[in-house]
């Protein structure tokens, strides 16, 4: 596929990409910022369509099914996504407005979310409304929301669960456990397509593509991309050591124990 925004001076966002993503598989889009990651999956929606080349689901184009139909089967999770006014009930209700949001089913959504504490916690329960500007309003934290966001997923029920940078905003333990709800979803049938820049994120996926400027640059599994014999030039292995290694660099300097200063009195 080849697709160009308009007005980007006839720069391609993507440039020949040819993805394969299984259906009940995870399949992970890795790389920098502008690499075609989002533009991707933009097009995997059918949010556009490409320029050159065609997005098959069973072989059939998505130019050619229902646009509707097709938006229904696509559930979408991204660090920016909207913060409706509206209740807890509501904010993870319009994830589906074709289905009748039931206690048995908004509750499964927020089980699977590991966020039944949160509604519990708030004032009125599932009719709080999620909007501090607004009489008896509430607000939420960054997790919080995102846990939302992952039971709107859930309620949601689509095939293809499109996952856009989720856990941008979450520190490391909050993002370690949005993870393993995401991949949850995926073991329920779901294809997950995981967009991030953190590659420790992406082991467990069954398949890795690392995108560089609108191009495929490497595929295949962790494994694989870890592999020297597989993958002699190793950039995925490389940006991941040096993730790492900034890590193991954060954590050290947590570790440093203060040093006690001159009392002052």
């Amino acid at each position: 596929m080849s697709f160009t925004y308009p007005g980007k001076d006839n720069k391609p966002a993507l440039d020949g990409v040819d993805l394969h993503i299984p259906a009940g598989a995870t399949v992970a889009l890795v790389g920098e910022n502008g690499s075609g990651k989002s533009t991707s999956a933009k097009l995997l929606a059918g949010l556009y369509l490409p320029d050159e080349g065609q997005v098959l689901v069973g072989g059939v184009p998505t130019s050619e099914i229902d646009r509707q139909a097709w938006f229904s089967r696509i559930a979408n999770v991204s660090q920016d996504f909207y913060h409706w006014p509206l209740t807890a009930r509501m904010n993870v209700a319009i994830g589906r407005t074709d289905a009748d949001p039931t206690e048995e089913r908004l509750t499964a959504g927020v089980r699977h979310a590991d966020a039944e504490d949160l509604i519990e916690d708030l004032p009125r329960g599932w009719d709080t409304l999620l909007a501090r500007g607004y009489q008896d309003g509430h607000s939420l934290s960054g997790g919080q929301w995102q846990k939302l966001g992952i039971a709107r997923a859930h309620f949601r029920a689509g095939q293809i669960l499109v996952v856009d940078e989720p856990t941008a905003a979450l520190d490391a333990k909050a993002e370690q456990q949005a993870f393993t709800r995401i991949r949850a979803l995926a073991a329920g049938g779901q294809t997950v397509v995981l967009i991030t820049h953190r590659l420790h994120s992406v082991r467990s996926a069954d398949l890795i593509y690392l995108m560089e400027d609108g191009r495929v640059a490497e595929s295949g599994t962790f494994a694989e991309l870890m592999d020297p014999a597989t993958v002699p030039d190793g950039r995925f292995r490389d940006m991941y050591e040096i993730q790492r290694a900034q890590f193991a660099s954060d954590d050290d300097e947590r570790a440093v124990p203060l040093q006690k200063g001159p009392t002052v009195t």
